[in-house]
């Protein structure tokens, strides 16, 4: 028998209400998310005390998020982990976290991550930043939440084969330098910086130099087309999550989707890309196993195997 399914489906969630004012309930992805990822968070200079963090336009802790703490708690009781995301398009944030600055706008956003009990960061860094910047976030965190604490980046595709990179330093060095201490990378795949589709330049991440784990790679699209350029349809990632099933197996780094709340196929029911995702990855375990494959796993070019946390 194959080894379980451990590819990941990780869901961002930027958008907490629809247009007419009700919550997006997180609920119905129960089952179908190894990993949610809340956005954004970002750290405000010059501001001070709880002020300092904003998940997107408000403090945490302002009655807008009231619906969505309890809801997150829920989540995260069944199975699935929470992450924040920590910056994203918007300026600035890193910008708080160089060493000079580091003890002002880094304790606040501890506080939140134990005040909301989040399983990790994601760190989204679309501004130049030092590697000396990243490495310190990276190793504090670990340092203050210990090893279970889960944290990624969320480079674009391109920057894994050293060509287009918004983050100012290289994540070749980085992961040469830090990997033991990154659980994954959540690549985006969009906007002009790669195309899950079909699944050439995910292949080329992982047998470029660096020698990246499959496991630890997971390919970022968008659900819908008016989340941004490059969009590609349900179908065509399901092509892709077959094809990399074929030559990774059952433990590579799974597909993740920005954003939750207008996911397509299904107008108005978002959970139904996670769904499809999620059953598209079991439903090619079981016709490789009818098919009789020994393992779930090919032999893999150049890759050094970390673990990595489900």
């Amino acid at each position: 028998m194959l080894p379980a399914v451990a590819n990941r489906v990780v869901v961002y969630y930027q958008t907490h209400y629809f247009g007419n004012g009700t919550f997006v309930s997180p609920l119905p992805l129960i089952g179908y998310v190894t990993h949610l990822i809340l956005a954004a968070f970002h750290l405000n200079m010059s501001h001070i005390g709880p002020d300092i963090v904003h998940l997107n336009d408000f403090m945490p802790s302002d009655p807008y998020f009231y619906p969505l703490w309890p809801e997150i708690a829920m989540v995260q009781g069944n199975g699935t982990k929470v992450l924040g995301m920590l910056g994203g398009a918007a300026p600035g944030t890193y910008e708080c976290l160089v060493d000079s600055l580091f003890d002002i706008y880094y304790p606040p956003l501890a506080e939140v991550i134990r005040t909301y009990n989040l399983d990790g960061m994601d760190l989204d860094v679309e501004q130049a930043v030092s590697p000396q910047t990243i490495q310190r976030i990276i190793r504090t965190l670990k340092a203050d939440f210990g090893d279970d604490f889960i944290i990624t980046l969320a480079p674009v595709a391109s920057a894994l084969t050293r060509q287009e990179n918004l983050s100012g330093f290289d994540y070749i060095d980085l992961e040469h330098e830090m990997g033991d201490y990154i659980d994954w990378y959540n690549f985006q795949f969009y906007s002009g910086f790669g195309s899950f589709f079909p699944e050439d330049q995910y292949i080329d991440i992982i047998e470029y130099d660096q020698g990246i784990d499959a496991s630890r790679v997971t390919a970022t699209v968008l659900t819908n087309p008016d989340n941004g350029g490059g969009y590609i349809d349900i179908g065509a990632v399901l092509h892709s999550i077959r094809s990399l099933m074929e030559k990774f197996g059952t433990g590579w780094g799974g597909v993740g989707g920005w954003e939750y709340f207008n996911s397509l196929p299904v107008v108005d029911v978002p959970w139904t890309w996670a769904e499809t995702v999620h059953d598209a990855m079991h439903e090619q375990k079981r016709v490789m196993e009818a098919r009789g494959d020994p393992e779930g796993v090919v032999k893999r070019k150049r890759v050094a195997s970390r673990f990595f946390k489900y």
